[in-house]
């Protein structure tokens, strides 16, 4: 039987919890900072997995304010922190 190399392309979200800012913007650049993605996906997938990578930075942002159950004011950003 024939052996295959085959290549997935996930959307990953990671959620950054308790971020402490002034506004939405500030809280996604602080973010930003908190998280090391190379680190983060270190050592993930398991035993078949040969390698993983990841496109080059953040391809957008989701704004959701703590405490806003109904996510009222939650605000989708571009790569340039516009809302979207």
């Amino acid at each position: 039987m024939p052996k295959y190399h085959v290549h997935l392309y996930p959307i990953v979200r990671v959620l950054v919890r308790d971020v402490e800012a002034d506004s939405q913007v500030e809280a996604i650049k602080k973010a930003e900072e908190l998280v090391d993605l190379d680190r983060l996906f270190a050592g993930l997938g398991g035993p078949h997995v040969a390698s993983m990578e990841y496109a080059d930075g953040i391809d957008g942002f989701l704004v959701d304010e703590d405490g806003d159950t109904e996510y009222g004011r939650s605000t989708c950003y571009d790569i340039e922190y516009r809302p979207i």
